[in-house]
């Protein structure tokens, strides 16, 4: 290759990690597709209705996408009945291994195919029905029931992918992309691959609520120049997250107190003197607006259904037991199937030190509004979950899982990230360069490893049960293998992981060697103060 040639290709290598640093539309497209990859792995990797409620969220989707958006009212708290086809319908007998993590899925009865509609129960029907419209379309498109719960769940992995793509865009431009990127990568515990891959609302709630989070700050923090492309991405992350679950506003308020605590005063005089950031401001409250009438016209929150402890535990003893006993539940991190398998141990040592690490530097270093930011956060992810169970646990009894408060671990996470890359001492990314790159490299290695270390856990879990050993199962023939078998989506996990701390470190490298047009060192609620904007 001539000297030409080589430069050329140099050249176009450096534009690439200029455009990955500065979070553009490559790299909009390309983290998409890597996290897209991570979460098909566990769609396909996991047997049908092998998520909590998963029956019950399929049914209720083909129903949407075919007019019925609640069905008919049953005596059951929160139970519709509605029309799907005679395939789907059987859903609720598939998961054969529910809740016994020593029974593996070659027990799932033959899934039959049929286009007949016939009437099936669902415990969803009074849920919001916008997150189950984006997810039943796709079951419209073939008579194939394993395909059509396939294409559900791909395409909620799909939607959910797109806005944690959003978010990690926003994320390399707030501050020092070595700590925004850590705040990244921890926030996706395999918990949040696993509800990608499913047909479950607490995924679009997860990555919307990021996306919000994210795109948020880098608004008010100035951070770019095509602040209507930002706006856009708050209006339709705000909206879907109003719409994703019943307690989502909640979680939405969160995130707005967060980030106006985080917004000094001049600079949120500023915006507000902008039309397009009341346009925002009021499409935001339009999707609040629909979300609470649907809750108050179907009364979604009041119809949960009844758990142990109901009529037995008092609101106090419930709060305190929430806020001591159950405040790091193990579903932040991972609790497959039907809360019958978990992560394996080194998941929760590897996210229980990113996410102390994260929460103990960020209250270390950070200064002003920027720690008000994350002490906000972190007071909503410890006090939300007691404060909720409280109040509904004399006619619920203990509804609660991790899962539910994984939006919350996911703020905590990023805004954790952003608060120690603004501060000026940690942000100078030329100090210890190559340092830094070899943390990003063991940090990143470890990650992956845990990502596919979970998956395969939840594969052995189907196809030999958890009281196999490894050595056992190893040495004999699986009762069940995921479609195409266990080894290609382990590799495509793993490439799709790989593929994301790949970017975590362009990012990085590009912030620090790179031509920048923003001096990164510059902390962002001086940027802020200043007005300034990268492009």
């Amino acid at each position: 290759m001539s000297l030409e040639g080589r430069t050329g290709k140099r050249e176009q290598v450096r534009r690439f990690f200029d455009a990955v640093a500065a979070g553009k539309w490559v790299t909009l497209v390309v983290s998409c597709l890597l996290l897209f990859l991570v979460s098909a792995s566990w769609a396909i990797s996991t047997p049908l209705g092998a998520s909590p409620d998963e029956p019950a969220h399929i049914i209720k989707a083909a129903s949407v996408a075919r007019g019925q958006f609640i069905g008919e009212i049953t005596e059951a708290p929160a139970v519709t009945r509605v029309q799907v086809p005679s395939g789907l319908a059987a859903a609720s007998k598939w998961p054969c291994f529910a809740f016994d993590g020593a029974k593996e899925a070659d027990c799932i009865p033959e899934v039959k195919n049929g286009t007949d509609l016939v009437g099936a129960t669902t415990s969803a029907g009074l849920y919001n029905p916008t997150y189950y419209a984006i997810v039943g379309l796709p079951s419209l498109l073939t008579d194939d029931t394993s395909r059509a719960v396939m294409l559900m769940r791909l395409a909620g992995g799909l939607v959910a992918s797109f806005f944690l793509a959003i978010t990690f865009c926003a994320m390399v431009r707030l501050g020092n992309p070595l700590w925004t990127g850590l705040g990244f990568v921890a926030a996706l515990t395999p918990m949040v691959f696993f509800l990608n891959g499913a047909v479950n609302p607490n995924a679009l709630e997860i990555a919307t609520g990021a996306a919000l989070l994210a795109s948020l700050l880098v608004v008010v923090t100035g951070r770019s120049s095509h602040d209507r492309w930002w706006l856009g991405a708050v209006a339709i992350s705000g909206f879907l997250l109003a719409q994703a679950r019943g307690l989502s506003p909640l979680w939405m308020a969160l995130i707005a107190v967060a980030v106006l605590t985080f917004t000094p005063w001049g600079r949120l005089a500023v915006l507000l003197k902008r039309f397009d950031v009341w346009a925002t401001v009021l499409i935001l409250a339009a999707g609040v607006a629909v979300s609470g009438m649907w809750i108050l016209l179907t009364g979604t929150l009041g119809s949960m259904g009844v758990f142990p402890g109901a009529g037995e535990v008092g609101r106090y003893e419930a709060f305190v037991e929430m806020l001591v006993g159950r405040s790091f539940d193990p579903g932040l991190v991972g609790v497959f199937g039907w809360l019958d398998t978990l992560a394996p141990s080194f998941n929760y040592v590897l996210w229980s030190f990113m996410a102390l690490g994260l929460v103990v530097g960020a209250l270390t270093v950070a200064r002003g509004r920027a720690l008000a930011g994350v002490i906000v956060c972190l007071a909503g992810l410890m006090l939300v979950p007691p404060i909720v169970q409280a109040a509904s646990v004399e006619t619920s009894g203990y509804i609660w899982q991790g899962r539910y408060a994984l939006v919350a671990f996911v703020v905590v996470m990023l805004i954790a990230g952003v608060a120690i890359g603004a501060d000026p001492r940690m942000a100078a990314a030329t100090t210890g360069l190559r340092q830094s790159t070899r943390f990003v490299g063991i940090v990143g290695g470890l990650v992956v490893i845990g990502q596919v270390f979970a998956l395969i856990t939840t594969i052995k879990r189907y196809s030999v049960g958890t009281d196999t050993s490894w050595l056992d199962a190893l040495q004999q023939a699986p009762l069940w293998v995921p479609p195409g078998g266990t080894v290609i989506w382990l590799v495509v996990a793993g490439m799709g992981m790989t593929g994301i701390i790949v970017l975590w470190a362009w990012a990085f490298r590009g912030s620090a060697v790179g031509d920048r047009r923003v001096n990164r060192s510059v902390p962002l609620e001086s940027s802020v103060n200043a007005g300034a904007v990268v492009s």
